[in-house]
């Protein structure tokens, strides 16, 4: 005796089995959850636009920075406070930009190794100057960074703090004193805070 074909239908009692409606359900239940599966995502712009003389930095919430010269992404050494670092190269140096997180803890020791600090506000004991930029004033201050291996070298970042609604950007003249770099010109962090927009 032989098992039922796909038209065939036979009887167990009170249950009656049709193996063609049974395949035929499930491909409609496949059907079902594939139209039901979202699309491709839209299409998100990418944070670092590098031009032919010109970068484009989204630093988030509609704020943006655009100069002459070249941009990339560095991971932040701190996500709570920036999920990540842009690095900026212009005609006047290397600088860092950021937009803080709304938690972000201030760095409260002397930045070290690569790690130039973050900063919500300025610090209680900083000179501070006011400067203005298109989105807003900002605060100048110099900051002591240090480079240490098997001996420390000490340099003076220039640190830059624009409120922007409820976030701060963060711009970074940064140091690099084990390689000969011990300070910066706050006039080439002020220039570089005057490609900030808000869109």
């Amino acid at each position: 005796m032989t098992g039922p074909s796909a038209s065939q239908t036979f009887d167990r009692g009170d249950l009656t089995y049709n193996p063609g409606v049974k395949r035929t359900a499930l491909v409609l239940a496949i059907l079902a959850l594939s139209a039901c599966q979202a699309g491709p995502p839209a299409p998100v712009a990418p944070p670092v636009s590098n031009g032919p003389s010109t970068f484009l930095v989204t630093l988030g919430d509609g704020i943006q920075l655009s100069l002459p010269g070249k941009a990339s992404v560095a991971a932040s050494l701190d996500p709570t406070c920036a999920p990540e670092v842009f690095e900026i190269k212009t005609i006047g140096g290397e600088y860092q930009a950021a937009l803080l997180g709304t938690g972000c803890v201030a760095t409260t020791t002397v930045p070290e190794n690569g790690n130039h600090g973050f900063y919500p506000s300025a610090p209680p004991t900083a000179r501070v100057d006011r400067v203005s930029t298109p989105v807003g004033a900002a605060v100048v201050f110099p900051n002591q960074y240090s480079d240490c291996s098997s001996s420390c070298y000490m340099g003076t970042d220039q640190v830059a703090l624009v409120t922007v609604g409820a976030r701060v950007v963060q711009v970074i003249a940064p140091t690099a004193p084990a390689a000969g770099t011990t300070d910066r010109d706050p006039t080439g962090l002020v220039a570089v805070l005057q490609g900030l927009r808000k869109v």
